[in-house]
């Protein structure tokens, strides 16, 4: 993001407060839970097993020569951490997340890590050619997002761009790795670089070998509306060679956007594009779902799972900072096909909320699920489902933060269900941390996702932590390995 993209952050925060909360679809959280706890009712049956640093020193200390405003990069400042797991073998676990970033021009790379132990051990790699760092011609990377195939192939996509045009040229990516994160091909370009490419996410299909699937946004906020914006999709057939012409998914309305599309695979073969939408002329911020019947070829109008007005942000109280509410939507699907979005649903920079909804129909029809025990306000919540059918999610809450002290703190925690949603246990994963040392604010401070994958039984996370946990920089990348037992 350069300088001149600053007042679209501004506005883009203000519209992300607004894709959150939607309260037409969720019940605020009960509060049955204690300030460092689950639910009083309930004895959490999961457990942290591993708890790991995955990002280390920069590889890039000495910078990256030629690269626009290079010098203003954080060296150790890493965020947007995203997690994928080998369907054939589930100890070989793909991390990526965005490598020394600056507010104005954001990172200088992204970093990929591969572990085939489980989580235990990491190896850290780069794409090569992704950016100037790597022998590219692109001053920045942002928004990496790894994926597995069926058939175990890795697959990355992300952002290469320019940040000396205004707007910033970007650049779609994807590339592949055949050894399960290893080595990686080249980039390919999935869409030419054009100013207002946004928040690509990548997906391996769990049932055609070789095929993945590519979706994201374009819109730009630094020009006057009506505006054009718009998710596209492309697909590869040949294991990420070559890619498809983009194809419309959705064009919001001339005064509105759509954001942070991810594609999810049924196990019908359906696929699912889910995003959230700010409509400015009518005030609403809402949940969308759009099916498509023939691999991405086409695709049918999209269902509203849900509606609020939008709202502004929310500061905090102590240091008149914007809180961190990106307005990601997360999503997954179940072995038996159903599908779960989560959500950020804070009320206040005090009242705190996790949504989650959930659609048995392949996105036609919505239901809402409760999420208690979050007292405090919450953030950056990630949804996944293992392979016995338990739903886990994690988020950032700041139920342990003291006025008065010099800290925001927030701790990372993680629900489980059993029973579709019915029911909850939570447990705390990491923390506390402080915000005031990550990522500056209008950067959401671990970026703007975490990641969580499911496992044969349990979960697979990955998160940003600042001071006292980092060690590399402001910020380092962890993973959490959490299942049941002792």
């Amino acid at each position: 993001m350069t300088s001149s993209q600053r007042p679209i952050r501004n506005q883009r925060s203000r519209l992300a407060i607004g894709l959150t909360g939607l309260a037409s679809i969720s019940l605020i959280a009960a509060t049955t839970a204690t300030a460092t706890g689950p639910p009083a009712s309930t004895a959490a049956p999961y457990r942290v097993k591993t708890l790991t640093t995955v990002s280390g020193p920069s590889p890039f200390a000495a910078g990256c020569p030629g690269g626009f405003h290079d010098e203003l990069k954080i060296t150790g400042l890493v965020v947007e951490p995203a997690i994928a797991v080998n369907p054939r073998n589930p100890r070989n676990l793909l991390a990526t997340w965005k490598q020394d970033i600056s507010p104005a021009f954001n990172a200088r790379d992204a970093v990929v890590a591969s572990s085939f132990d489980g989580g235990k051990t990491w190896r850290r790699t780069t794409i090569p050619g992704l950016t100037r760092c790597t022998g590219g011609t692109s001053d920045t990377a942002s928004d990496p997002w790894v994926s597995f195939g069926g058939d175990s192939t890795a697959y990355f996509g992300g952002q290469a761009g320019l940040t000396s045009t205004a707007p910033p040229a970007i650049a779609i990516v994807a590339s592949h790795s055949n050894n399960g994160g290893r080595r990686w091909a080249p980039p390919a370009t999935v869409a030419p670089r054009l100013g207002g490419n946004e928040q690509p996410a990548i997906t391996g299909s769990p049932t055609r070998p070789g095929h993945a699937y590519m979706t994201w946004s374009n819109f730009r906020l630094d020009v006057d509306p009506p505006w054009t914006n718009t998710v596209s999709f492309s697909r590869t057939r040949d294991r990420g060679v070559t890619w498809s012409p983009p194809v419309l998914v959705d064009q919001a309305g001339p005064f509105a956007i759509d954001q942070a599309p991810r594609i999810q695979a049924l196990p019908n073969g359906t696929l699912l594009a889910i995003f959230a939408r700010g409509d400015f002329e009518t005030q609403r911020a809402s949940i969308q779902a759009v099916r498509s019947l023939d691999q991405g070829r086409t695709w049918l109008p999209p269902v509203e799972a849900g509606s609020k007005p939008l709202t502004g942000e929310f500061h905090d109280p102590e240091t008149g900072d914007i809180l961190p509410q990106p307005g990601y939507p997360s999503s997954t699907v179940g072995p038996d096909g159903a599908v779960y979005v989560a959500y950020e649903n804070s009320t206040s920079p005090t009242s705190g909320g996790i949504g989650v909804v959930k659609s048995r129909d392949g996105g036609l029809t919505w239901t809402t699920i409760t999420l208690p025990g979050v007292i405090a306000f919450a953030f950056e919540p990630a949804i996944a489902v293992d392979k016995h059918g338990t739903v886990g999610v994690i988020w950032y809450d700041l139920r342990n933060d003291r006025a008065g002290d010099t800290a925001t703190t927030a701790d990372l925690w993680f629900s489980s269900s059993k029973d579709g949603g019915a029911t909850w246990q939570q447990i705390h994963v990491a923390g506390p941390t402080d915000l005031r040392t990550a990522a500056p604010a209008a950067q959401n401070r671990f970026g703007e996702y975490q990641g969580l994958a499911g496992l044969r039984t349990g979960f697979a996370a990955i998160f940003g932590l600042a001071a006292p946990q980092a060690r590399n920089g402001p910020t380092d990348i962890f993973f959490a390995h959490i299942a049941p037992g002792r």
